[in-house]
């Protein structure tokens, strides 16, 4: 297989405002008894959650790590081959740290590189040696150990497809795409399986596994590396019900791998200005944020380490008068909020505010950025991390060009908030 087939796994798309996702009406982009076993073989292995320290989370200032390491290649999945580029990242890793002052950066781990044969899904019952890529498992941990080197913690974003049956929306399955494996009709067996043999294999190849921030469960049936749908499905309702028998079945096997925290999904606001939401309330905008707090505190009684939300700037107040950032920790609880870390933070060139009930125009990247910054701040929340590191041909929304120059007017305002009063 050649590096222009695999480029076609990294494509990064990511859900707009909208959670655009084909199959959306808006179209474009355990028993009881489980918890209680999880939380008895954490306490005995000595192992302790952030969610259960009182103390406040690190306060987090990150980015999303795209390095454009061939031109002529903007999707090309450079932690595939990493040890053809890794001195040209770790130069830079350490530009990023020394000139931006951030101490974090996050990436997508994927399945699909992940496996010793494309497209052939781990079975639940198999050992990593069976179905796993050695070489990339010791890539990601190379990549951690180069982190660290520069002086970032890494957000491990791990990426499974296989979210929903095939059977519950056959024509929108990444699986069939012949990268992506194709789920069966109980893909959350061998979702929690590759996601525990991956955290368990990452943090034992790593020099460094405390440079590890948090592992996030992630992973979009239809789009690859982008939200999971969390949110209500009026076309569609079994995705919906899907999801919650994943998360309720996955996010006790994710949560009990390994010793580094860990996050549930990355939760989306719906903030599309459309036909189907613009009937919606905000309550039903931020569904994804009332589901999955219902599913892993009130159901299972396993709350995170993180919770991982998409931010949008403006947002509170809206154009519609409704606070959302309030409504989300009011949603999560206001003793939640130190656990929250706000991301995808959005200055100029995203084009996935258009179309929505947000509007920007006339607003500098800069002045976005701040807005993030000083709402994080207003909260308290852990963190956040901007999209993006690096501009490619086809999107600009990043802290350098395409050609490797850094944004001045962006890196100082990013900068600013490594002084000792940004919180």
């Amino acid at each position: 297989m050649t590096g222009g087939d695999l480029a076609m796994w990294d494509s990064r798309p990511r859900l707009s405002a909208c959670g655009k996702c084909p199959g959306n009406d808006s179209r474009g982009r355990l028993s009881h008894i489980l918890p209680v076993v999880l939380l008895v073989a954490l306490l005995l292995n000595g192992v302790r959650s952030f969610a259960e320290d009182s103390a406040p989370a690190p306060h987090f200032r990150g980015v999303y790590f795209n390095p454009l390491v061939k031109a002529d290649a903007p999707n090309f999945p450079w932690l595939l081959f990493y040890p053809q580029f890794r001195n040209q990242v770790r130069a830079a890793l350490h530009d990023l740290a020394a000139t931006t002052g951030v101490n974090l950066v996050d990436i997508f781990v994927c399945i699909a590189y992940s496996l010793k044969t494309p497209a052939l899904p781990p079975g639940a019952d198999q050992s990593l040696e069976e179905w796993a890529n050695p070489a990339y498992l010791d890539n990601v941990a190379a990549f951690v150990d180069d982190c660290h080197d520069a002086g970032l913690s890494v957000e491990l974003d791990l990426v499974s497809n296989m979210w929903v049956p095939y059977s519950v929306d056959p024509k929108n399955q990444i699986g069939d795409s012949g990268y992506w494996p194709k789920p069966d009709e109980t893909p959350w067996d061998e979702s929690a399986m590759w996601y525990r043999e991956m955290i368990t294999a990452i943090e034992a190849r790593t020099k460094h596994p405390e440079s590890i921030a948090l592992w996030c469960m992630m992973g979009n049936y239809t789009l690859g590396t982008a939200e999971p749908c969390l949110w209500e499905r009026d076309d569609n309702p079994a995705i919906l019900a899907a999801t919650e028998t994943f998360v309720k079945k996955v996010w006790p096997v994710f949560r009990a791998a390994g010793k580094r925290p860990k996050a549930p999904p990355i939760m989306l606001p719906i903030l599309a200005d459309d036909a189907t939401w613009s009937k919606k309330t905000p309550m039903q905008r931020l569904s994804a944020f009332t589901n999955l707090k219902k599913w892993i505190v009130d159901d299972l009684a396993l709350p995170p380490d993180y919770w991982v939300m998409t931010s949008y700037p403006l947002c509170d107040p809206a154009p519609d008068g409704v606070n959302y950032l309030r409504k989300i920790v009011e949603i999560l609880g206001p003793e939640s909020a130190v656990r929250i870390i706000s991301t995808d933070l959005k200055g100029p060139g995203h084009d996935d505010v258009r179309g929505s009930i947000i509007s920007t125009e006339g607003r500098p990247g800069p002045d976005l950025l701040q807005w993030h910054f000083d709402k994080c701040k207003e909260y308290g929340f852990a963190g956040w991390w901007v999209w993006a590191y690096q501009d490619t041909p086809d999107a600009h929304s990043g802290l350098r060009d395409a050609d490797g120059a850094w944004k001045e007017e962006l890196v100082r305002s990013i900068r600013g908030q490594a002084t000792p009063d940004a919180r």
